[in-house]
């Protein structure tokens, strides 16, 4: 088999992967009608196996295919183009050839991370102080809201900080237990730090993407009630991937 061949066969199977983690394991999010899956795990993975351009087609393909079969149609073209820059954003990170290269980048995305945290925080309390908590509780929660929805709203926006400054904390810790171990025992380099640092950078550009869609789609307030959620599938996807890893490993891909 030619490698060009085998090149188009991988890509049309990590579509498939892409499509089935994305399309049969989903949670629906409410707030923004969106959901959260574990078809990032393939996108990690098709990265690792197909490099930056072809990984972003697979991802992209296969993401947006999930969204319009499950009934999520008003998000297949943003996913699109989400998904394959997550791809394309792991891969040229992964390909970095130099040690200095590598450093630029894994500083640049978790200062990048932490500004959107930030500034999230702010855009959330400036919204509370403008228009008063119990308003902008009744506003997200909708007029039919029970009780339950309303005190779920209010608890998600009363914690808001605490849940990105915790992922800030659980993204440093969890990747660089991850980077430390798999780099120690991985001697194909597969799990170097730079492929976890490149996993972490296209799980960023998930959660500021969808942020930034929703914004548009519904509201700024709306969008940053789904990026706890969205944070979830971040981690879940890395975790996911590093399990799949050991079996790629394996398959010689």
């Amino acid at each position: 088999m030619s490698k060009n061949n085998r090149k188009f066969i991988l890509t049309g199977l990590m579509t498939a992967f892409v499509f089935v983690l994305t399309y049969i394991f989903h949670i629906p999010v409410p707030y923004t009608s969106g959901y959260i899956h574990l078809g990032d795990s393939m996108i990690y993975i098709s990265v690792m196996v197909l490099g930056p351009f072809f990984g972003a087609l697979a991802s992209g393909v296969g993401s947006m295919l999930a969204d319009l079969f499950a009934g999520y149609a008003q998000f297949a073209l943003p996913t699109l183009i989400i998904k394959s820059l997550m791809a394309l954003i792991m891969g040229l990170l992964v390909s970095g050839k130099t040690r200095k290269a590598t450093i630029v980048s894994v500083i640049t995305s978790l200062s990048i991370w932490t500004t959107f945290c930030a500034g999230s925080i702010f855009y959330l309390k400036s919204q509370i102080a403008s228009i008063g908590k119990e308003n902008l509780v009744n506003s997200l929660s909708g007029a039919d809201a029970d009780l339950e929805t309303i005190n779920r709203t209010a608890r998600i926006i009363e914690n808001f900080p605490v849940y990105l400054t915790v992922g800030i904390v659980i993204l440093v810790i969890v990747l660089s237990t991850m980077a430390y171990f798999f780099s120690r025992r991985d001697t194909n380099n597969l799990t170097s730090i730079k492929t976890i640092m490149g996993m972490s950078s296209a799980g960023m550009c998930m959660v500021m993407g969808y942020f930034v869609v929703e914004s548009f789609m519904y509201s700024p307030v709306a969008a940053l009630m789904s990026i706890p959620m969205n944070m979830i599938q971040f981690f879940a996807g890395i975790t996911a991937a590093s399990l799949f890893i050991p079996a790629l490993r394996k398959a010689k891909l």
